[in-house]
């Protein structure tokens, strides 16, 4: 019973420290055509980033678990979107065709690169490129804004978890019959 009880507690405090899910909300609109002028591509542009979050806040990302970024109709999966570079709070992320850190206003794909403070949530630079739109690349969005939408909530399961096992143990502790309890530690006597 009492190495039930004591992998229920383990259990419990691992689900208590694992990974929190922190994501990153934002918008940008006002982006500037660094060259074939392409009207009505300007924004406003929505979207979100989920990563986990193993401790501080401060911490690196170390991997995306969610993206929620749609740019001129093309909507972007988790697989084609990677992490271009860690700064001391700044994270660059961007988009597979060429490369996860540069844009290359070709039109021959769809591709972005977002630089975001993910300790002050805010948007330090943002550009994109559209397919089928040659020598254009968007960036220098004139107005940003970034909060988060979750940030470090320990799950509430793993708390109900660890405040079931600490019951158990406890009920588990009145029930014994006192001689299958440890004895008290004698005082120590000073003579």
């Amino acid at each position: 019973m009492k190495r039930l009880l004591t992998l229920a507690l383990g259990l419990a405090a691992a689900a208590l420290v694992q990974a929190a899910p922190v994501t990153i909300e934002f918008s940008a609109s006002g982006f500037q055509n660094g060259g074939t002028p392409y009207p009505g591509f300007d924004g406003p542009i929505h979207g979100s980033i989920t990563w986990d979050n193993d401790g501080d806040s401060n911490d690196p990302m170390g991997a995306l678990t969610g993206i929620d970024l749609t740019i001129a109709g093309h909507a972007y999966a988790l697989a084609g979107v990677g992490i271009a570079n860690e700064g001391s709070t700044q994270t660059a992320i961007g988009a597979g065709p060429s490369g996860f850190n540069t844009v290359i206003g070709n039109g021959a794909s769809h591709d972005f690169l977002l630089v975001i403070d993910r300790v002050n949530p805010r948007i330090d630079a943002f550009a994109f490129t559209i397919e089928g739109k040659t020598g254009a690349i968007w960036w220098f969005p004139t107005h940003t804004e970034a909060r988060f939408a979750s940030q470090d909530v320990p799950e509430p399961g793993g708390v109900l978890l660890a405040g079931a096992a600490l019951g158990a143990l406890a009920l588990a502790r009145r029930r014994q019959p006192p001689s299958a309890r440890p004895a008290p530690m004698p005082s120590p006597s000073l003579a």
